[in-house]
């Protein structure tokens, strides 16, 4: 009997069977490869998400602080406590600079956080020279006025902030 033909028929189908069974194991790899690609870019994306999230909340956090510090700033010059209204300016300035460029912000919120900046710089000078006895210790109308402005600004910067957050 000759076995040649058996040997070589059965190793031209081992072959193509390992052939297959490669190929199919290839197959596997690329889908599971493909999944965890997809996989990573869903986690990615939920990832941004989250930190939008939280960032957004900040921000809000940050222009109700604002909105908090301008109130006080009013009530301490209605008080004549001169001192902590410029303090309260000073930190108002601080946060009102670093929100001033966040996206978040519209074009013309962003001109309105800048004039304000600029405002609180006016009354900071108006209110030290009262608290070195330089002025009058009043403050005239127009910069009461100017901080009703910032707060009604704020708040209104604050109100479509609240309904952002609503929409999501």
């Amino acid at each position: 009997m000759d076995w040649s033909f058996l040997k070589n028929h059965y190793g031209n189908v081992a072959s193509v069977v390992g052939l297959l069974v490669s190929l199919l194991g290839f197959s596997f790899t690329l889908w599971q490869v493909r999944k965890s690609r997809t996989a990573a870019e869903r986690a990615q994306v939920m990832a941004r998400a989250a930190i939008d999230r939280v960032s957004s909340r900040l921000f809000f956090t940050q222009i109700t602080i604002d909105v908090r510090l301008v109130q006080e700033v009013r009530n301490f010059c209605r008080a004549k406590d001169w001192h902590r209204a410029i303090d309260r300016c000073e930190q108002l300035r601080i946060v009102l600079a670093g929100v001033v460029d966040d996206s978040k912000l519209q074009v013309d919120e962003r001109k309105t956080v800048t004039r304000a900046i600029d405002d609180l710089l006016l009354i900071m000078g108006h209110l030290d020279g009262i608290g070195q006895e330089e002025k009058i210790p009043n403050v005239p109308t127009r910069m009461m006025k100017t901080l009703d402005r910032i707060v009604i600004s704020l708040t209104r910067i604050d109100g479509r902030l609240r309904a952002v957050a609503l929409e999501v």
